[in-house]
């Protein structure tokens, strides 16, 4: 059985976003799905490892490449034409995805 998550990372210039509450989900591939729905994680950036926050996670929901939606974009705070070429960037040959929910911890 895989170990809960206890952190999670994000680029650098996402994280003003997860900090401030704006950003609400986060959009992995199978290999970061395994965060666990009522834990609390830190968040780090994924360039220095340097600790941002906490977030409280929601929910995790598989979703395909097609179905990542103006919703998604809004709670990913980014607009779509800008947040599906990233994740194309990011994982260039999956097409299933997990959208981890979460929430800033106050």
């Amino acid at each position: 059985m895989n170990q809960v998550p206890t952190k999670i990372t994000f680029f650098e210039w996402l994280t003003p976003l997860v900090a401030s509450g704006k950003k609400t989900i986060t959009i992995r591939d199978e290999s970061e799905s395994h965060y666990v729905p009522g834990t609390r994680v830190d968040v780090h950036t994924l360039e220095k490892d340097e600790y941002v926050c906490q977030i409280d996670i929601l929910k995790v929901e598989q979703i395909s490449f097609d179905d990542i939606n103006e919703e998604h974009a809004a709670q990913e705070f980014l607009p779509l034409d800008e947040l599906k070429p990233l994740i194309r960037k990011i994982y260039p040959d999956d097409n299933v995805f997990y959208v981890i929910s979460y929430k800033l911890v106050d």
